[in-house]
């Protein structure tokens, strides 16, 4: 992942841009919330870290996503 990856700024959710909301590879529901939803294309995996996190994406499969988001935003009140 590259420096300017939604993944690895430094910013907030109210900061992302309309092209990180509109990019195939960011699940804009998910990008809404807070999350960083970069999506891994081959596998449809989606980060569930919160959006600007530090370090490496979260990735979590397709069907477990949601559900797996709405836990760390509980858990991490966000």
């Amino acid at each position: 992942m590259d420096s300017l990856s939604p993944g690895t700024t430094a910013s907030d959710s109210s900061s992302q841009t309309a092209s990180e909301l509109h990019n195939a590879s960011v699940d804009e529901d998910a990008a809404l919330q807070g999350a960083c939803a970069q999506v891994h294309l081959p596998t449809g995996s989606m980060c569930i870290k919160h959006h600007g996190h530090e370090g490496s994406c979260d990735f979590v499969g397709p069907g477990e996503a949601d559900d797996r988001l709405a836990e760390r935003k509980t858990a991490e009140d966000w």
